[in-house]
């Protein structure tokens, strides 16, 4: 899937979900902003460069994210130095209790990977990968179990996780990514 096309659906989702905060809209032309001093380039500069978005958008119940504004990125790297394995070409985009969605800017396709306590899993082989494949997770979430996702102890539904799997299935290109989006989410 193309990048504009992953935008697309994306925004389109999350304009749909009665769980997202925020504003979250795709823009056909080249949005105006005040340049940043980070390696924006390829699919990551192309999602900056075509989405609004504004009053931290969070998407997403059970599987939510926070999306990061284009002027909060540089302050959200800070810190990240620190690890052995960060690069200056890592860019993160969004963040989950605490851990984060990044991707390298290195790459013109911006894989993405996600970071549990600084510990780095590839989750796709590109940005539009991610937002496709994120887009669906929630369509199962919030259109095929109405968000009830959990039993009354708070402990997800197999149904559920079962369901989530079959879908990584099918759109990710191999075992690893789906443990890792598995791990990523649920634990």
């Amino acid at each position: 899937m193309f990048i504009d096309d992953a935008l697309r659906k994306f925004a389109e989702i999350f304009q749909k979900s009665n769980t997202s905060l925020g504003i979250m809209k795709y823009s056909n032309t080249k949005l105006k902003s005040d340049k940043i001093d980070l390696p924006l380039t390829g699919e990551i500069l192309y999602f900056y460069d075509h989405m609004i978005l504004e009053d931290g958008p969070i998407f997403g119940g059970d599987l939510s994210i926070a999306v990061i504004e284009k002027n909060l990125l540089k302050n959200i790297l800070s810190g990240w130095d620190v690890n052995s394995e960060w690069k200056d070409s890592y860019i993160i985009f969004a963040e989950r209790a605490g851990d984060v969605f990044f991707c390298d800017s290195s790459d013109i396709k911006s894989p993405v990977y996600g970071s549990v306590q600084m510990k780095m899993y590839k989750l796709t082989h590109s940005l539009s990968d991610f937002f496709n494949i994120y887009s669906k997770l929630i369509e199962v979430e919030e259109i095929e179990f109405g968000g009830d996702v959990a039993d009354d102890d708070f402990n997800h539904k197999p149904e559920y996780l079962l369901r989530i799997e079959e879908e990584l299935n099918k759109n990710l290109s191999s075992k690893l990514f789906i443990d890792n989006f598995m791990y990523f989410f649920f634990g």
